[in-house]
């Protein structure tokens, strides 16, 4: 679960032109339909890259005891693979991201944890600039090792103003496939109002993903 972090996505990108990302595949393609549906399939895939985390799991904090201190990811031990599918026909978008994230963290102690993270985002953008971007996310953070297994998830749904559009972005650390893109809530507990959120509907939420999902 993030909002946005295109400062760190900027500086990665420069880390993977001048490093390079490690053993990775992309893959991406346009058809058009005879009705002039267009159809953007893209696929990612990054392989011993560093999966940075939002902030630290600590210890005697959702349901980690507080014997591990704090929980972070270890530097290049993460997989990813991203696939992104846009529809756009008639003027409207239909843009939808899955998104699969693997790795290993570290406690204060040197213990070690295999993380899992999934998460799938469907953006529904009217061709009516007035009409806001309808979204819908589910959203699983899991960790395992040492004894411990925690799991925070949910489904939602939101809206939110985009009076000019939204771009699609590939960038290969984007969090989400649009710009611009506006999380849910800034808090955890109402609606992000101060930048248009409508309509949060929470339909499922397992644990505390705001404060738990670190991703």
């Amino acid at each position: 679960m993030r909002t946005s972090w295109p400062i760190i996505g900027t500086v990665l990108l420069m880390c993977i032109v001048l490093l390079g990302p490690g053993p990775s595949a992309f893959a991406a393609s346009v058809t058009h339909d005879t009705n002039d549906t267009s159809r953007l399939k893209d696929t990612l895939r990054l392989k011993n890259v560093t999966i940075s985390w939002l902030h630290p799991l600590e210890g005697g904090t959702c349901t980690i005891p507080a014997a591990v201190g704090s929980i972070n990811p270890v530097d290049k031990t993460g997989d990813r693979v991203r696939k992104v599918t846009e529809v756009l026909a008639d003027g409207s978008q239909v843009i939808v991201q899955d998104d699969l994230k693997t790795g290993t963290a570290e406690d204060s102690n040197g213990g070690t944890y295999h993380f899992v993270y999934q998460n799938r985002v469907v953006f529904n953008v009217s061709p009516d600039p007035s009409a806001p971007v309808s979204v819908k996310m589910t959203d699983n953070f899991r960790l395992t090792g040492n004894g411990l297994h925690t799991h925070v998830s949910f489904d939602w749904s939101w809206k939110y103003p985009a009076p000019d559009g939204v771009d699609i972005t590939l960038e290969p650390f984007a969090d989400f496939p649009v710009v611009p893109y506006v999380f849910a809530t800034a808090n955890g507990d109402s609606p992000d109002t101060d930048h248009g959120v409508t309509d949060w509907q929470q339909l499922s939420t397992q644990g505390d993903p705001f404060h738990c999902d670190p991703l």
